[in-house]
């Protein structure tokens, strides 16, 4: 049931002066506070349900402009976010040792449609093609202190379909020859080099990430990814920054062994049960093995390697791998460290189950980026502000999910609507005109 929001939650108005800067007018502001409430508190993500989520709203049309048209920085919000979380982060003494940077990318879903950028991808976790955006992010944990910080979104360019979609173009333009044809050619060709521009890998804004995090000052000492980005442009890119990583690896990847070089799966089926030794982390017991061993995909690179069963050794199936540069590190440090991987996807669920972080039906892609970096600026206001080094902590008590903190703001939002509602009483209207009002 929808009730009529009649007064922005206390975690949009008290921190409202964090971002105002970034606002050129009143309305803007106004028009930022209801489209953060509105994630926060809504059913649905969509202008059109959270405009009508207040009482007296205006047509959704201004709310609109407000993502598509007005002139406002979505990076510099971001920004500006992220200083409101260094500054809550740094109430407590910070070590940066304790600090790591997670990269990982997720899919924002969507039927066919007139999206810019919309792009067929394969969803491994259903293994088949979906239509969505695929947007790669990078997320801050220390210990009880976690958030997002930024995002890149990856542009498809699929250069071998591409090319024979011009090949098409090229033939049908000579075969007949004319000015529907010249125009369909021309079209394609512009298309053709304007993804070719935009195209980037993955690894490749992945590492930009990991430079703009330390140009940023945030105190961490190691990058944690899944196993599809462990890729030498990635590697590369975070040993520049001076950063340490741990990452997942693919059964795959080729590892020198008696001057051969054979798959990481291969070679650790030559290994005896016995070699492999427990490590109790937290309630979970871990079988590790590792060994420090050349990797050809990372530029011949040295690094250590860890084979790991959960509960018990299985040697009718194959471990997971894990890679570190760190390779003095044992092997319960590099697992434990992996492990700090975890919020991530915590925070996938959370943003796309309680902040509509898919749920969009903007066409523009500076609309599309603004309703994602405001998705951003929900989650990070539903830390509490009280007790320090407690960035995820709820807003009034300790809550144990995004969706009980969300529904602790519905329900600060329906203290407001009863004072109200009590408020127009002693103003002498009837029931029955407060009713009309607040069903309009």
């Amino acid at each position: 049931m929808r009730i009529p929001i009649v007064q922005h939650p206390r975690i949009v108005t008290d921190n409202l002066s964090w971002f105002r800067s970034e606002f050129a007018t009143q309305e803007q502001e106004k028009h930022f506070c209801e489209y953060v409430t509105g994630l926060i508190a809504g059913d649905k993500a969509t202008v059109a349900a959270i405009n009508g989520l207040f009482l007296n709203s205006n047509d959704q049309s201004a709310l609109n402009r407000f993502l598509t048209q007005a002139k406002w920085d979505e990076e510099g919000v971001n920004r500006r976010r992220v200083t409101y979380e260094l500054a809550r982060l740094g109430r407590r003494p910070v070590s940066a040792e304790a600090g790591r940077l997670i990269l990982d990318d997720t899919l924002a879903h969507h039927t066919r449609c007139s999206m810019e950028w919309l792009a067929y991808l394969r969803d491994h976790s259903i293994n088949r093609n979906v239509w969505a955006h695929n947007v790669v992010t990078s997320y801050y944990v220390n210990r009880s202190d976690q958030f997002p910080v930024d995002f890149r979104l990856y542009f498809q360019f699929n250069r071998k379909y591409e090319d024979k979609v011009l090949m098409q173009a090229v033939e049908q333009l000579r075969q007949r020859y004319g000015l529907e044809s010249l125009r369909d050619y021309l079209l394609k060709l512009i298309s053709y080099h304007c993804r070719e521009q935009l195209y980037h890998p993955k690894t490749e804004l992945a590492g930009k990430l990991v430079e703009q995090a330390v140009e940023w000052q945030l105190p961490f000492s190691v990058v944690l990814f899944d196993s599809w980005f462990l890729r030498w442009s990635l590697v590369e890119a975070i040993q520049e920054t001076g950063k340490d990583w741990v990452g997942a690896c693919p059964k795959d990847r080729l590892v020198l062994v008696d001057n051969q070089w054979v798959q990481i799966g291969d070679y650790i089926a030559t290994i005896p049960t016995t070699d492999y030794r427990p490590y109790r982390i937290g309630s979970h017991l871990f079988w590790a093995f590792s060994q420090v061993l050349a990797m050809k995909p990372l530029n011949r690179q040295r690094v250590r390697i860890v084979a790991s069963y959960e509960e018990e050794v299985k040697p009718d199936k194959t471990p997971n791998f894990y890679a570190t540069n760190r390779k003095e590190w044992e092997a319960k440090r590099i697992l434990s460290t992996y492990l700090d991987r975890w919020p991530t996807e915590t925070f996938n669920e959370d943003v796309k189950g309680n902040l509509g972080f898919e749920d969009y039906q903007l066409r523009q892609l500076t609309a599309i980026r603004r309703h994602w970096y405001l998705s951003f600026v929900a989650y990070s206001l539903l830390g509490d502000q009280a007790p320090p080094g407690r960035s995820r902590w709820a807003v009034r008590g300790q809550f144990q999910s995004t969706g009980q903190r969300c529904q602790a703001v519905v329900d600060e939002l329906l203290g407001y609507l009863i004072h109200w509602v009590a408020q127009q009483l002693s103003l002498g209207l009837t029931p029955d005109h407060i009713i009309q009002r607040i069903l309009a």
